[in-house]
């Protein structure tokens, strides 16, 4: 096992726990766990998108899976990724996302991961995208919120990149949902 597939590893781990998490968030998808929390679904979604983000915004410079027509409503595309949104917004996302369509997403972004990292070399991976440049894709991207949010991603190899945003903020995010869901189950 070389690098790629560690990280190949790590991406579609990432995809399934946003599936995993979006099915069981599903009951409790807009309903809030304590005052000031973000709802189940804003999570869910907000983490498919961060993946999105990551790999094909900012890796590859290539469209979002989102961006396509069949998901380009259904995941509010035009929310962007969810750093830098209001509260208002982000529990607007939530009331609007299906929690099948982020399941379905997650699976799509799994099957481009794959495909994509099945040709990507490891010289690839170590290239350092120009954040600021790739975050001129989408106007809720160039936010001066949103850029708060991820400016130490700047400067980066690219394989460094998307273990933080696209691994390691999705296992912190899997654990904010189920602490939500085991306060709204017993409630």
């Amino acid at each position: 096992m070389n690098g790629v597939d560690v990280l190949s590893l790590q991406l579609t781990t990432s995809c399934k726990l946003v599936a995993d998490q979006a099915s069981e968030a599903e009951p409790f998808w807009t309903q809030r766990g304590f005052a000031g929390a973000s709802l189940p679904g804003f999570v869910a979604w907000h983490c498919a998108r961060i993946i999105d983000w990551g790999v094909n915004t900012v890796v590859r410079d290539a469209p979002e899976v989102a961006a396509q027509p069949e998901w380009r409503d259904k995941l509010r595309y035009e929310m962007g990724h969810g750093a830098g949104l209001s509260s208002e917004q982000a529990d607007d996302v939530a009331a609007s996302v299906q929690p099948a369509d982020v399941i379905d997403y997650a699976a799509a972004l799994r099957d481009e991961i794959r495909r994509w990292l099945t040709d990507t070399s490891p010289a690839e991976l170590d290239a350092v995208p120009d954040l600021r440049a790739r975050n001129q894709e989408h106007p809720m991207y160039r936010t001066p919120a949103a850029w708060e949010e991820i400016k130490a991603l700047d400067g980066i190899p690219a394989w460094h990149f998307l273990t933080r945003p696209c691994v390691s903020h999705i296992r912190v995010h899997s654990g904010e949902v189920e602490t939500l869901l085991h306060l709204l189950k017993t409630q």
